[in-house]
């Protein structure tokens, strides 16, 4: 049952990952314009079915992830230096922490 939970969490986490790119990127593109809203918010409410604040987290998740994604996408390189500092925590954990306040 255990391990259920953890993966239908991890589905979650994966969900919201794709849900505020997905946001970020129609922000981006001023999608509401051409849907003839007449500004972001109502386009979140009509939309969405969600708050301008609740579209804003999302935004602030996607930005959150960026780095994220583009330091696991280049992978493990040498380093120069000794790492002194103790390993970050994995994305999912610091996903779950971003995601998990009140929306």
């Amino acid at each position: 049952m255990t391990a259920g939970l953890r993966e239908a969490m991890d589905d979650v986490r994966r969900s919201v990952a794709v849900l505020a790119a997905r946001v970020r990127d129609a922000h981006a593109a001023r999608i509401w314009i051409p849907l003839e809203h007449s500004s972001w918010e109502s386009h979140c409410d009509a939309e969405l079915g969600i708050s301008r604040a609740q579209a804003y987290r999302l935004l602030d998740v996607a930005r959150a992830l960026a780095p994220i994604d583009g330091a696991v996408a280049a992978g493990p390189g040498l380093s120069r230096t000794r790492d002194t500092h103790p390993a970050p925590r994995p994305r999912s954990t610091l996903l779950a922490c971003l995601v998990t306040r009140e929306v």
